[in-house]
């Protein structure tokens, strides 16, 4: 059963222990999935994402985390972990300027076709309004006040437009769900995934 993320923060403030297995049964693969986008290692990538629960389990990060914030938290922390593993370790410094790499699109691309396919299909028979600023959004990583200029609508519709979007993709994909939170995460870090 799955345990959203008020709950899990709760339970860690109650129970440390239980509240770190629901936060690693919820986050540790989409983590590691993300995490080996970014280094192209799978095993250290899950090295990384264990040091980092390890790290939650010793300090008291997460008593200070709203749970607006949590995925967010864990999603960015995660990446500067391989960031800092990668400049430790000088891998691929030579072939990359980290300043002009657009971590989120390459990322998002390494991802399967057959998920990105779905996302589509579902933002296609959404209303027009709302698959037109999901577009804007999740596929082409437009910030909002991008996506609200190009549409020429208010800031606050393309909020709510993203937040019902949001809701129907979570809801027609549930079966997908670390994989298209996943996606989500990458394709739009500042989209909120709860």
């Amino acid at each position: 059963m799955r345990k959203d993320d008020r709950d899990i923060l709760d339970r860690f403030i109650k129970n440390r222990k239980e509240g770190i297995r629901m936060l690693f049964e919820r986050y540790y693969r989409p983590l590691v999935l993300y995490a080996g986008t970014l280094i192209s290692d799978d095993m250290m990538a899950e090295d990384l994402v264990q040091e980092f629960f390890v790290r939650l389990w010793e300090d008291d990060y997460l008593e200070r985390i709203e749970s607006k914030a949590l995925s967010s938290y864990l999603f960015s922390s995660v990446r500067n972990s391989c960031y800092t593993y990668l400049h430790k370790n000088d891998v691929m410094r030579a072939r990359v300027d980290y300043t002009s790499v657009d971590v989120a699109a390459d990322s998002a691309a390494a991802l399967s076709q057959e998920i990105v396919d779905r996302v589509t299909d579902v933002i296609a028979r959404m209303p027009e309004q709302t698959g037109r600023v999901l577009n804007c959004v999740l596929m082409q990583d437009m910030k909002y006040q991008e996506t609200a200029d190009e549409l020429q609508v208010s800031l606050n519709t393309v909020k709510t437009l993203l937040r019902n979007g949001m809701r129907a993709l979570r809801e027609e994909l549930r079966e997908e769900q670390e994989l298209i939170m996943l996606f989500i995460a990458i394709a739009s870090p500042e989209v909120t995934l709860t």
